[in-house]
C-alpha cells in the first residue's frame, strides 16, 4: 500500500511545477503553438503532398513532453539545492526510492497534460487528431516517464545540480535534433538511424505518429514497443541506482 507521504509529495511536485502558472502556460500552449505553425502549418503548405506536417506533429508533442517533464524534475532539484530544502526531503517518511518515484509520478502527470494540450492545439491548427486516442495517451505515459527518469540522472550524475545544466545540454541537442522530431526515422541514413536508436525521442515521435496514422515510420511497432520498453527500464535502473547513490551520503 502506497503511504499518504508517497501522495504528499506526488502533490508537491504538481504544486511547484504550476505555481508560476504564466510561464507553465506559456511552456505548454505558446510555445508548441509558435512550432506547429512554424514547422507543421507554414512549411507542411510549402512541402504540400508530402505529409510532412503529420510527420513534424507528433514530434513537436514529443519535444513538449519532453521538456515539461525537465523543467519539473529540474525545479524541484534547483530549488532545494539553491534554498536548501532537500535536507527536509531527506527527513521524509520515504525510501529513496520511493521519494524518487514521487516525484516521477508528479512529473508524468503534468508532463502527460502538457502533451494533450499539444495534442489539441494540433488538432486545432492543422485538424489531426489520432487514430487511436488510447495509443496516444499510453505514448504521452510512456515519454513523460521517460524523460523524469533522464532528468534524475542527469541531476544526481554530476556532483551538484548546478553543473546539470551543461549535461543535460549536452544530452537534449542530440535528442531534439536526431531524436526523429522534426523528421521520420525513415529519412536517416547510416550512422545515424544507429544513432537514433539509442535516443527515447526516437521511439515517443515514431510511436504517436503510428497513433496519428502517419505512414512515414520505418519502425514497426514491435521494435518500437521493444525498444521503448528496454530504454525505460535501462532509464529506471540507472536513475535509481544515481539517485540513491547520491543522496546516500547526501553532501550538497
Amino acid at each position: 500500500m502506497i503511504s499518504s507521504g508517497f501522495w504528499a509529495f506526488v502533490a508537491r511536485t504538481l504544486a511547484e511545477s504550476l505555481e508560476n502558472w504564466r510561464y507553465a502556460l506559456f511552456r505548454m500552449v505558446f510555445q508548441p503553438f509558435v512550432y506547429l505553425l512554424v514547422f507543421g502549418k507554414i512549411l507542411g503548405q510549402a512541402l504540400s503532398g508530402s505529409g510532412y506536417s503529420l510527420t513534424v506533429g507528433p514530434g513537436i508533442i514529443a519535444m513538449l513532453v519532453m521538456n515539461t517533464a525537465l523543467n519539473s524534475i529540474g525545479g524541484l532539484f534547483s530549488r532545494g539545492y539553491y534554498f536548501r530544502s532537500m535536507e527536509g526531503w531527506l527527513l521524509a517518511p520515504l525510501s529513496l526510492r520511493a521519494l524518487m518515484l514521487a516525484w516521477v509520478t508528479g512529473t508524468v502527470l503534468i508532463a502527460t497534460f502538457a502533451g494533450l494540450i499539444g495534442s489539441l492545439i494540433l488538432y486545432l491548427l492543422l485538424g489531426y487528431q489520432p487514430v487511436s486516442p488510447w495509443a496516444e495517451l499510453l505514448c504521452l505515459l510512456y515519454g513523460a516517464a521517460a524523460f523524469a527518469l533522464l532528468c534524475c540522472i542527469g541531476y544526481t550524475l554530476p556532483s551538484t545540480p548546478a553543473k546539470a545544466q551543461d549535461f543535460l545540454a549536452f544530452l537534449l541537442m542530440p535528442m531534439m535534433f536526431l531524436g526523429c522530431t522534426f523528421f521520420s526515422y525513415a529519412m536517416l541514413e547510416s550512422p545515424w538511424n544507429v544513432v537514433a536508436l539509442l535516443l527515447p525521442t526516437t521511439y515517443l515521435s515514431e510511436a504517436l505518429r503510428i497513433a496519428y496514422g502517419s505512414q512515414s515510420s520505418a519502425l514497426d511497432p514491435t521494435q518500437i514497443v521493444g525498444g521503448g520498453i528496454a530504454a525505460l527500464i535501462l532509464l529506471f535502473i540507472v536513475a535509481d541506482w544515481s539517485f540513491r547513490r547520491r543522496f546516500r551520503d547526501f553532501l550538497w
